[in-house]
């Protein structure tokens, strides 16, 4: 039994001290190797040291001590992209009653959800949002980006305590429709920038190259630069996309372009998407593609030239029949990639735990280890979010994000880190803490 927190903080935290102790601690930083009755020090919201229990106990006699001799202490997970305000959309258009997922057509999938935006009541979307919350924390998340249409996203993380970097939707509509959606997206920008909290900032997330116009496109860009924002935008993600951008044909033109009243072609780019985005100035600001799937060589070297990030959601690639990602072509060429849950359609849904043993066995090319996906699921996609110096290991003074999982039996690390991605289910998670929160805890 489980039971997600009301999130209580303490009037005066600047001395609580707490040295949390477990069967083994993973920093999850460069090179770092397993601990062994390892055990952190958390004062306050931040990790104020790491090491064993035997040698922190004494250094730190004021700390109240907990201990986990079953369990593996590790950095909270980092969803690096998902839709938490379409949860209930997906769920409608793409499980089935015995959460078999159904394989929906992607440009159809596309006009099902413009539509979904602009009809759905409220109550719909804040009960799919909740669920997903719900689902994060008892999975071990700590900390996601979420793109959203849906302002009520904000209160409702606030309320989890979870952390999270929002991004406020720019998506497709008539050229009107695009620019309001714009200005209800720097107004929510502007509105919740100036929020104190610690836990929750905004970027901007335009929906995908192909829906909004070159111009439009480009003041986002520069807002997102001028601002210091970060972007999430869907690009090189399907074979369709890439079709289009070279010589506007394929179903985006046959079929999205008419079912959104658009009248008009673009000229043909006789460019990849990544391409264009590059000569129209997009990627001069802090960009996260969801997608990067459809990368020619040329590609690669313009990403890293830009800095450029990618969020890899290996459930949505596969449902969508998108294709494999080039991640050892992504990682020889500098490019960051955190693990993502784009689509709800799971029973566990939302779970970075089932991503990962998904891109264990298919999905990316070359295949990666346990070891690296979970790197991929903590720093890594602390890293594409921004967020890798306050979170994504355990380290000296970064936040104390962090999670105990039930300790399976193995005889080396690498077998610790294999047992962890194959074997965790939710009921393994013991306790889940933010910013030295804890939001959950086994009962």
């Amino acid at each position: 039994m489980f039971s997600v927190l009301p999130v209580e903080r303490d009037s005066d935290t600047s001395h609580r001290m707490e040295l949390i102790a477990a069967h083994a601690v993973l920093p999850m930083t460069h090179d770092s190797t397993i601990i062994p009755q390892g055990a952190i020090v958390v004062e306050s919201e931040k990790i104020i040291d790491v090491g064993t229990k035997a040698a922190l106990a004494p250094r730190y006699p004021q700390a109240s001590l907990t201990e986990y001799p079953d369990h593996i202490l590790m950095p909270g997970l980092v969803n690096a992209h998902c839709h938490l305000d379409m949860i209930d959309f997906q769920e409608r258009t793409m499980v089935t009653n015995d959460f078999t997922p159904t394989t929906p057509d992607f440009v159809s999938s596309l006009v099902k959800s413009i539509e979904y935006k602009e009809k759905t009541e409220p109550q719909q979307i804040i009960a799919g949002i909740r669920k997903g919350i719900g689902r994060l924390i008892e999975t071990g998340t700590t900390c996601l980006g979420s793109i959203a249409h849906f302002e009520g996203t904000f209160q409702l993380l606030r309320e989890a305590g979870l952390r999270a970097l929002v991004y406020p939707e720019v998506v497709a509509g008539t050229n009107e429709a695009a620019q309001s959606r714009f200005e209800v997206a720097l107004a929510l920008l502007e509105k919740y920038s100036h929020v104190n909290d610690d836990r929750i900032q905004v970027g901007i997330a335009p929906a995908a190259p192909y829906l909004l116009s070159r111009h439009l496109l480009k003041i986002i860009s520069q807002h997102a630069r001028e601002a210091t924002l970060p972007i999430q935008i869907h690009a090189a993600e399907s074979f369709a996309e890439m079709e289009f951008f070279f010589d506007s044909q394929g179903p985006i033109a046959r079929a999205l372009f008419p079912a959104l009243g658009w009248t008009e072609l673009p000229p043909s780019q006789l460019k990849t998407p990544i391409q264009y985005l590059a000569a129209i100035g997009f990627l001069d600001a802090q960009v996260t593609i969801v997608g990067g799937i459809h990368l020619p060589d040329q590609d690669f070297p313009i990403l890293a030239r830009h800095l450029t990030r990618i969020a890899y959601c290996p459930t949505m690639n596969r449902v969508m029949k998108h294709g494999s990602l080039p991640l050892g072509k992504l990682i020889d060429a500098g490019i960051p990639v955190g693990l993502g849950t784009d689509l709800w359609n799971t029973r566990l849904g939302f779970s970075l735990w089932d991503e990962m043993r998904l891109a264990l066995t298919e999905g990316s090319l070359p295949l990666p280890s346990p070891r690296d996906l979970l790197q991929m699921a903590t720093i890594g996609s602390a890293r594409v979010l921004g967020l890798d110096h306050r979170i994504g290991t355990l380290e000296k003074g970064k936040f104390a994000d962090f999670i105990l999982v039930h300790a399976p039996e193995y005889t080396s690390d690498d077998e610790c880190y294999e047992k962890l991605v194959t074997e965790t289910q939710p009921q393994h998670v013991q306790r889940v803490v933010v910013n030295g929160d804890t939001v959950l805890k086994s009962a």
